[in-house]
């Protein structure tokens, strides 16, 4: 059985409900066991006194969920505190996650209040990513700054817990990983913000991307882009997920899956259009990034 623990009221400050979640449902890999949308005016105690004793916690003592929680604050400010992250400001716009078994703590400021979403969830999926680190209670903190995006997505999966209706749950767990991807990108580009750093990396990209058919060095594309071989190594990958000679690699590979459909070019041709030193290299890369020769890739895809 669910217990709606209070109805939204009519000017819609206040609604949390927490859920009873069947194995069915744990064995998609990601469910939602609650959330809500609160409005706290300034002056006002909390956290609020009727939450539910599993969830209720004081100030002075703090309190460990078992759970994972993420909550996005669209207005006032506050401090959270977690024994593995220390203490941070919260503004609005900024998220955090709270992890199951850490303890923690967290209040908006007295004087101003605050707006909270908040969704909690749990799954073996939500757990491999903290176990790979996605998700890492040391950096719980993600500014994502005011996304309606993100608002848009809490605000889905709340009417559809409140609705309740068969099937809400693989629903509610597709957009709570929306929301999960979008704080992850956010997180991922603050390195990158307004910095000219990232300007440099998206020019190398597109030397690489209009300049397939040509054998150069990175070390020398580094040179051009006015950065050292290493820093450039490293922040592009930070940028892309891959290194620039990978990245290189992947997109002549690309590039040679199209031409392998869509034209009658020998392997040697292609090889030589595509800028590799070899036929043998070419077919020996490709296999490699592939599972397939060219051959076979080719008559596999046939039109």
């Amino acid at each position: 059985m669910t217990l709606i623990l209070h109805k939204m009221t009519s000017a819609d400050k206040r609604f949390y409900k927490y859920l009873t979640v069947g194995e069915e449902d744990k064995h998609w890999g990601i469910y939602v066991t609650g959330a809500g949308h609160i409005q706290i005016p300034p002056k006002t105690e909390y956290p609020l006194v009727d939450d539910p004793s599993h969830h209720y916690f004081h100030w002075a003592v703090g309190r460990r969920i078992s759970e994972y929680q993420i909550l996005y604050i669209t207005r006032g400010q506050g401090t959270f505190e977690s024994e593995r992250s220390g203490s941070h400001r919260i503004g609005t716009g900024d998220a955090f996650i709270l992890f199951p078994g850490i303890w923690h703590r967290f209040r908006p400021d007295e004087n101003t209040g605050w707006d909270e979403y908040w969704v909690e969830f749990d799954g073996n999926l939500i757990r491999h990513y903290h176990e790979r680190d996605f998700l890492s209670p040391e950096n719980p903190v993600i500014k994502a700054g005011i996304e309606e995006a993100i608002a848009k997505n809490y605000l889905s999966i709340i009417k559809l817990i409140r609705d309740e209706k068969p099937g809400f749950q693989y629903i509610a767990s597709g957009m709570l990983l929306q929301i999960v991807g979008q704080l992850m990108a956010f997180k991922k580009y603050q390195v990158f913000e307004g910095r000219n750093i990232e300007t440099q990396i998206r020019q190398a990209k597109l030397f690489i991307m209009e300049n397939l058919h040509l054998s150069f060095s990175q070390e020398d594309l580094a040179k051009k882009m006015g950065l050292g071989y290493s820093l450039y190594r490293k922040k592009f990958r930070e940028y892309t997920g891959v290194s620039p000679a990978q990245y290189h690699i992947q997109l002549r590979i690309n590039k040679a899956k199209d031409l392998l459909i869509t034209t009658s070019e020998s392997f040697k041709e292609l090889a030589l259009e595509l800028g590799f030193e070899s036929t043998d290299y070419f077919f020996r890369l490709f296999r490699q990034k592939t599972g397939f020769t060219p051959s076979e890739f080719r008559e596999k895809n046939k039109r």
